[in-house]
């Protein structure tokens, strides 16, 4: 009796040791956790919508995805996180546009200064036909799955020379542009002196007086504390920027394909909610 009761333990040890393993390894499966890069600072039209995503993605896949954000250039700057996505060493990234130029050059083209008659103009872009046809192109040229286009929002001009009230204040002026190079042709088109430069090195550039100014939306004049070492701002709309919303082929090959649905869902939705909230945030009072 003794051994039989011992059998029956092994046993039923044995079969609750198979289920544990088991819903595990389901649970595993399920519960995907991918690893997002971008190079703002909290306060940024990077991580504005990444906070709108990452809780739309939770809800529409019931917690079965989870997305963590890393910005500050954690994970990089933008040309790292391109090359990573890429690659696949790097799950996902919050990249500007221009940034996937020398994959697929037709992103140069949201770069483009003066482009875009306002707001409404580059959502009906972004969310509409063109923009989801170059979402597919930009994903079949370089490999990676790019699900969305984020508000990154206008461009305005700060520097420590003097106010910029008509183009030829911009004279002989070294702005940092981002490493995009129609930013570069048209800066020097102006007068200004363009200065490539990543933008985890632009505070210090700033402040050494590498560059005189730098162009970016107010998020990231705030968020970055560019006016500790900036004299003038120039609301110039200079350019508006978008943001592509990416995943490595190896990060979206984790998904199934009713999370890659629910996924895209929440990155559409997010760019949309996003702007709205950007437009509140991004006007000067």
């Amino acid at each position: 009796m003794f051994k039989k009761s011992n059998k029956l333990i092994v046993c039923l040890f044995a079969f609750s040791l198979m289920l544990l393993v088991i819903s595990g390894s389901v649970f595993a499966k399920d519960s995907v956790v991918i690893q997002m890069g971008h190079v703002g600072a909290p306060v940024s039209p990077q991580q504005g919508a990444a906070d709108i995503f990452v809780k739309l993605v939770e809800e529409k896949t019931n917690g079965s995805v989870k997305v963590k954000v890393y910005g500050s250039s954690t994970l990089g700057d933008e040309r790292e996180l391109v090359e990573g996505m890429v690659l696949g060493t790097i799950d996902a990234g919050i990249v500007s546009s221009g940034l996937f130029g020398s994959y697929y050059p037709t992103m140069q083209i949201f770069e483009i200064p003066f482009l875009f008659r306002g707001r409404e103009h580059a959502n009906a872009v972004n969310n509409g036909p063109i923009g989801q046809k170059i979402l597919d192109n930009l994903s079949k040229t370089t490999g990676v799955k790019a699900v969305a286009l984020w508000e990154h929002g206008f461009r305005q001009v700060t520097n420590n020379v003097r106010p910029i009230d008509t183009p030829d204040d911009l004279k002989d002026l070294k702005i940092r542009s981002p490493e995009v190079p129609v930013y570069s042709t048209a800066l020097r088109a102006l007068g200004a002196v363009p200065i490539p430069m990543a933008f985890s090195e632009l505070y210090v550039a700033l402040e050494r007086g590498v560059v005189d100014g730098q162009h970016n939306p107010l998020l990231h004049v705030e968020g970055q504390r560019f006016y500790e070492v900036q004299k003038y701002l120039s609301m110039m709309d200079f350019a508006y920027t978008n943001n592509v919303v990416a995943f490595s082929k190896k990060a979206w090959g984790k998904l199934t394909k009713e999370q890659q649905k629910q996924v895209i869902e929440a990155a559409k939705e997010a760019g949309v909610l996003w702007s709205k909230e950007a437009e509140k945030v991004s006007t000067p009072v």
